[in-house]
């Protein structure tokens, strides 16, 4: 009775899954396990899909230069032929699962039936930052589910997804999955640098315009952008004010509501959908609660990605910590800064060395403006 639980409990199979961003070590800790595997004495058979022949063919290849041997193969047909010359292997790897469809899943699981372990190595998610078919469904099944973090080429932080770069640029949403051939490189990208373009962008561009105090200048500045830079584009200005509940539009058409955050997104939405930019003009400090203790600052990281930031400031004497102060805020929290605009006004302007320094320091291009 104890034998035979005991065989039992040998000639069970699992399915064990690598999945992650590109350059996150997949194929390595999968060669790693398999050679472990061959060291142990057991039989290994590994395959990789001929779509990939990046680095060569006839073997699983990691960024990092580990290889192993593996029957390349194009369907599951031709591992299931390649598995009746192989009825007595005890493990079985797959790397790059990504590529062999739906089938693969029946696949492993008939094989894990059969007592095999199973080792499969791929993408979980697109260039979309979609799930990529069929990992999804292997972990859901799997016994052991090990995501692996690259780190993102931008920032150096743990990586999200596989930025796709065509000509330099991230490619189009609509550009195929698989791109055989193509002038195509990848790089691993966190949540925040990670870009999928669209062919038809419908939504307009949002310049925030933030001031280092009270009355630097702001609506001049912003004015200036209608009348100059964007003078053929339609525009909107929203203002938010931090200190109460209040939500006004610009100038020409005023009203002021009590509005809840979701009401404040929706405004946004619209005003985007329907504009080619819109400033959002800040009035009040950046850590001041816009609701609850949401402020206005939390408001603001979640347009990080479609955004950019003007900081505005006037030239006057020691300007220098209060605008170094707000870029470093806004920098901590990953926030595109466009430029530092310093208005003159009445009062005495700062030495142009203070400003040049301000530009050594914070890598941002500046404007004086009058």
């Amino acid at each position: 009775m104890d034998f035979q639980i005991n065989k039992n409990i040998i000639n069970m199979g699992s399915l064990e899954v690598i999945t992650g961003s590109m350059f996150s070590g997949k194929s390595e800790e999968l060669i790693r396990r398999l050679r472990r595997a061959k060291y142990a004495k057991q039989k290994i058979v590994v395959f990789s899909p001929s779509i990939d022949n990046r680095y060569g063919e006839k073997g699983i290849y990691s960024h990092g230069n580990e290889s192993l041997e593996a029957y390349s193969v194009n369907s599951v047909n031709q591992m299931e032929e390649i598995m009746t010359e192989n009825i007595d292997a005890q493990v079985i790897g797959i790397d790059e699962v990504q590529f062999l469809g739906e089938d693969v899943v029946k696949f492993c699981k008939k094989y894990v039936e059969y007592g095999k372990r199973i080792i499969v190595a791929g993408l979980d998610m697109s260039f979309r930052a979609e799930p990529y078919h069929p990992v999804p469904e292997l972990m859901s099944i799997s016994d052991r589910v090990d995501k692996l973090n690259a780190i993102c080429t931008v920032c150096g932080k743990p990586a999200y997804a596989s930025q796709r770069l065509i000509n330099g640029e991230p490619a189009y949403y609509d550009d195929p999955l698989v791109m055989v051939g193509a002038s195509e490189n990848y790089e691993a990208r966190c949540r925040r640098h990670h870009i999928v373009k669209y062919k038809k962008e419908e939504k307009g561009k949002i310049l925030f315009i933030i001031g280092t105090e009270i009355n630097v200048g702001k609506e001049e500045v912003e004015k200036n952008y209608r009348e100059n830079i964007f003078k053929d584009k339609k525009c909107e200005t929203l203002v938010i004010k931090s200190r109460i509940n209040e939500f006004e539009e610009n100038k020409s058409l005023v009203s002021t509501v009590d509005f809840s955050l979701i009401d404040l997104r929706n405004k946004i939405e619209k005003a985007v959908n329907e504009n080619d930019y819109v400033f959002i003009r800040i009035i009040g400090g950046l850590l001041l609660p816009l609701e609850g203790y949401y402020s206005i600052l939390d408001f603001i990281c979640e347009y990080r990605k479609k955004s950019e930031i003007v900081i505005v400031s006037k030239n006057k004497k020691g300007l220098l910590n209060q605008v170094l102060l707000t870029v470093d805020l806004l920098k901590k929290s990953d926030l595109n800064i466009e430029k530092i605009i310093y208005k003159n006004g009445a009062e005495e302007k700062e030495y142009e060395e203070v400003i040049q320094e301000i530009k050594d320091i914070t890598h941002l291009k500046y404007e004086i403006i009058n």
